[in-house]
């Protein structure tokens, strides 16, 4: 073989490597992306688009990618050089895009545009437009009833533990973890167990046999025991899950979140009420309380005169958006020809939704005296006992060192909830470019660690002094 035959040899066999270098590159990042790990799946399309700045599909991926984390104007960028470079599926992320932004005459043009598209060539394709179709029609329908709410206040807090920033007087009832369910009982993972001020009753989400999320509800009987979980509604899951439920002293009214096809996107709120049939057909809350995003676990306290309900709309990694609201007795929607229609819809500022001289200060005192007063009250926590007893109560305890050491367990527990509440906000200033307050969330972190230890002991101080 001649020195150019040989070149031409060693040419074609790296060119050759490196078509499938990009092959399993490209399997590779389809791997990620079906995984979830779409920062990683960037990395690795990186490159392959830098070297072929006119490859549609790699464009594609990457603006799925950039979707997928909320990153919403890269997405742009990478789904509008992909319909430049030949790619009709792009057009179906750009609607996506636009109906979360509330952009629906946006929408509406890319549909045309995709739908234009998929005639050309020689043979018709199929058309991938019926999810983005009926997210832009839920959307539009929404936005013409939007209700007019006061959003008094609202808190970032970490998602794993946000219900516990609740504040809900007794009467109301209690959220609380799994952990409280009897030895046996299945629960989705996540899910909030609601039990109401009597303690009779506990209603969460727990996988059904096609392993989605089911709403099931058991009630207590003689002793400890508890009857074995019921489905309150399998129709309430809509063809999804259905989780995170409230229901209000009434025992009629219930509110709870599904992820079915009625949703906008993710879990929205929805109300549904109880007759002797069982819960009637679930309606949508609407806007504000849904968007795009998840939104879920609406909760209102009669006695304060106050609503809440967590969303992870704002795009805070690991944490959620707690809102807190006045419950009206009767539903406002905003004039849909309102200029701030959609700002008022996304929630784009809370004191928008003031009443104009307003003062709000009174009913966050009388939610932060049910903080500082929790422990005082008939309702006071959930603390179980190795010999198998559920203390609801500090004078269901029989030895007087333990109710002592019961109270000091509570507020060393309130204590903690009201520090890990500062370091949340501390943490979102940090994440808004806040470098002052860097010190301070070292400090609540050094503290956080130090408290888990100390409340620890002081629970086994409450069983060690009970079993005496």
């Amino acid at each position: 073989m001649n020195r150019t035959a040989r070149l031409s040899f060693l040419t074609a066999l790296m060119l050759g490597a490196q078509s499938l270098f990009a092959a399993v590159s490209l399997t590779d990042a389809r791997q990620l992306i079906a995984a979830g790990d779409y920062q990683s799946a960037i990395e690795a399309l990186k490159g392959y688009a830098a070297k072929e700045p006119r490859n549609a599909t790699i464009q594609l991926l990457l603006g799925d990618c950039y979707k997928a984390l909320g990153n919403d104007a890269d997405a742009i960028n990478e789904y509008t050089k992909a319909i430049k470079n030949g790619s009709n599926d792009a057009r179906l992320g750009l609607i996506e895009i636009a109906v979360r932004e509330y952009r629906v005459d946006d929408a509406d043009e890319q549909l045309e545009a995709y739908r234009k598209g998929l005639k050309k060539g020689r043979k018709t394709q199929p058309d991938e437009s019926d999810e983005a179709t009926a997210m832009l029609e839920r959307t539009r329908n929404m936005l013409n009833r939007v209700e007019k709410i006061v959003v008094f206040d609202s808190i970032n807090v970490p998602a794993d533990d946000f219900f516990t920033y609740y504040r809900l007087s007794p009467e109301s009832g209690s959220l609380n973890s799994p952990s409280v369910l009897p030895g046996g009982f299945k629960a989705a993972m996540p899910t909030v167990v609601y039990e109401p001020e009597s303690r009779t009753e506990m209603m969460w989400a727990m996988p059904d046999d096609d392993n989605n999320f089911a709403l099931v509800n058991s009630v207590a009987l003689y002793g400890d025991e508890w009857d074995t979980p019921e489905h309150v509604g399998d129709h309430l899951g809509e063809g999804g899950d259905a989780n995170y439920p409230f229901l209000m002293p009434d025992g009629i009214t219930l509110y709870y979140a599904n992820d079915g096809e009625n949703s906008l996107g993710g879990y929205d709120i929805f109300i549904t009420r109880r007759d002797n049939n069982g819960f009637l057909q679930p309606q949508n809350l609407g806007m504000p309380y849904n968007s795009p995003y998840n939104d879920y676990m609406l909760a209102i306290d009669e006695t304060t005169g106050a609503g809440w309900w967590a969303s992870d709309r704002n795009h805070i990694d690991n944490m959620v958006t707690i809102y807190m609201f006045i419950p009206a007795d009767m539903r406002v929607n905003v004039d849909v020809d309102s200029p701030d229609l959609i700002d008022r819809a996304r929630l784009s500022s809370i004191k928008s939704t003031w009443e104009p001289g307003a003062d709000y200060s009174q009913l966050k005192n009388s939610i932060a005296n049910i903080s500082r007063s929790a422990h005082n009250l008939k309702s006071q926590c959930r603390f179980t006992l190795p010999d198998g007893r559920i203390i609801t109560r500090i004078e269901q305890l029989t030895n007087s060192d333990a109710r002592l050491a019961m109270r000091h367990y509570l507020d060393l527990e309130e204590s903690i909830r009201c520090n890990n509440e500062r370091l949340a906000s501390l943490r979102t200033a940090w994440a808004s470019g806040d470098r002052s307050v860097q010190t301070e969330i070292l400090q609540l972190e050094k503290q956080a660690i130090e408290d888990a230890v100390t409340l620890r002991m002081s629970a086994n101080e409450v069983i060690e002094a009970e079993l005496q």
